[in-house]
């Protein structure tokens, strides 16, 4: 029987994306299906940019002293990079400096690749085609930031936490019960802590979210997003400053 190590990811910039349980879902069932162990499972709400993340990095950390590990079993490629340089990184620690046999593996693409270049490249080129979808999301996601700093930081919607809308004025004002949460976040940002380890406090806190849930890393990311908003840099009433 094979031995593997699983890795999800879900990209804090994509609401769409798989969710993690439904990665750990069909990664188990490929691995159970083609008599493949997983020994450890790694998840995390993380950005793509940057191969610079926690649980990523503690489950690189194990191959220093594990290597009877086969695969890192994954959704996707795109789960542990969309940056092909990011990718053949990888490729060239596992193979040079740790020394080991293990390989990523995805349940959903092609992994025979081997020891051939050609088809080794076609991996990364997957990998430089997802970097250029995550650029086109950035550039969406600048431009509309772009947009709402023209128009005060607010365009409708769901307010942010710890505000509420007046309506029909397209402006915001300060919801008072939400206060004590929002400086909380950012507080523990100071701090420099993780997104899920800010999650974790909160929850530990006592903390729900609108829907009365506990708090994950993306949710906390929707708060620290709007960090010039609660500085008050737009025309609507600042949190951190009061």
């Amino acid at each position: 029987m094979k031995k593997a190590v699983a890795y999800y990811r879900k990209s804090i910039e994509r609401e769409a994306e798989k969710s993690i349980e439904r990665q750990k879902e069909e990664v188990r069932m490929y691995a159970a299906e083609n008599n493949i162990e997983i020994i450890e499972e790694f998840s995390e709400v993380a950005s793509s940019a940057t191969i610079e993340r926690e649980e990523f990095k503690k489950m690189m950390d194990m191959f220093k002293e594990r290597t009877d590990v086969d695969y890192i079993l994954i959704h996707r490629f795109d789960r542990i990079s969309r940056d092909p340089m990011q990718m053949g990184y990888i490729f060239t620690m596992l193979d040079e400096s740790y020394k080991v046999k293990t390989r990523p593996h995805s349940i959903t693409e092609d992994n025979d690749f081997g020891n051939d270049p050609t088809k080794l490249m076609m991996v990364l080129m997957k990998s430089y085609g997802a970097a250029i979808e995550r650029l086109a999301i950035v550039d969406r996601l600048q431009g509309a930031r772009k947009r709402k700093a023209s128009k005060g930081g607010f365009i409708g919607g769901t307010p942010p936490a710890g505000y509420i809308s007046v309506p029909g004025t397209g402006k915001l004002e300060i919801n008072e019960d939400e206060v004590s949460l929002v400086k909380t976040v950012f507080e523990l940002r100071e701090k420099k802590l993780s997104m899920n380890k800010i999650a974790a406090k909160l929850n530990e806190l006592g903390f729900k979210s609108r829907k009365g849930l506990k708090f994950h890393a993306q949710t906390v990311h929707r708060i620290i997003k709007h960090e010039k908003l609660y500085k008050g840099e737009y025309e609507d009433p600042g949190i951190l400053n009061t």
